[in-house]
């Protein structure tokens, strides 16, 4: 093993690697400060530790760290919203119930033995009574003569009158024309159809003229037979003399007496 001296550059370079070592290491000086500081701070310390010994033990009591402030939030309930209305009960429809229809059934007809019909007696019809037509209350007309006139009358006069009475004679009674109403026939009765003119088929027209009263009724005596069938002219005046009326009214709002004429209508069919 060969051993080789150091050359002069190498030893520079051992001495400068030695110093740059020597740098990084403390002096003397400084280790001495460090030193001291280093008692002042257990000094410092150790007095702390026997000032906290001496105190008593409520002051000892480390106070608990406050709590942190904590962040509430709070939220607003939203108005209360307006009630609806309450619905209204749906009616139920009403259901119409079915009528059954029932099917009747077919009804056998059970046969019965017919008896022989027995003989009955036939009676004699019955001739139904004739109608007699409404008369109405008609204006005055000229008096009619009948054809079949009495001895010793008087022309113009009235079948069935009295001997010795005025032709026309009315007093104060005022014809239909005169009056600013007329009568009205509040009660009508019809007459009856007289049996002997009814076989005998006969028919016609009678006509008969009163005086009304301002009390509405046919004053006594004023009926007369202005066209006369003989055979039915006492069942007209009969029927007429019950006739009730309203009395006539005249210009002055007063009832006055009135001439009336009066068909009475006889027909058998």
């Amino acid at each position: 093993m060969e051993l080789h001296a150091p050359g002069p550059g190498e030893v520079q370079e051992a001495s400068a690697r030695e110093r740059l070592f020597r740098m990084g290491e403390p002096s003397r000086g400084e280790r001495e400060r460090w030193g001291w500081a280093l008692v002042l701070a257990v000094l410092v310390h150790g007095a702390g530790v026997g000032l906290w010994l001496m105190m008593p033990a409520e002051a000892r009591q480390v106070a608990p760290p406050e709590a942190p402030p904590e962040l509430v939030f709070m939220q607003f309930a939203p108005p209360p919203a307006a009630s609806a209305p309450a619905p209204q009960p749906v009616q139920a429809e009403r259901v119409k119930p079915r009528t059954k229809v029932l099917t009747p059934q077919p009804v056998i007809p059970r046969t019965i033995p017919q008896e022989p019909p027995k003989e009955v007696p036939v009676e004699a019809p019955v001739e139904p009574e004739p109608a007699v037509a409404a008369p109405e209350v008609a204006a005055e007309a000229a008096p009619v003569a009948d054809s079949a006139g009495v001895t010793g009358g008087v022309a113009g006069g009235v079948v069935n009158g009295q001997e010795g009475g005025l032709v026309g004679a009315t007093g104060d009674a005022l014809q239909l024309k005169q009056v600013a109403r007329a009568p009205g026939v509040l009660q009508q009765v019809p007459p009856r159809y007289p049996r002997a003119a009814r076989s005998e088929g006969i028919e016609g027209l009678v006509l008969v003229r009163v005086i009304i009263g301002t009390d509405g009724r046919i004053e006594p005596g004023s009926m007369q037979v202005l066209r006369s069938v003989a055979a039915l002219d006492e069942a007209a005046l009969a029927a007429v003399s019950q006739w009730r009326f309203s009395p006539a009214l005249g210009h002055q709002g007063k009832p006055v007496r009135v001439i009336v004429e009066i068909p009475i209508q006889f027909s058998l069919k």
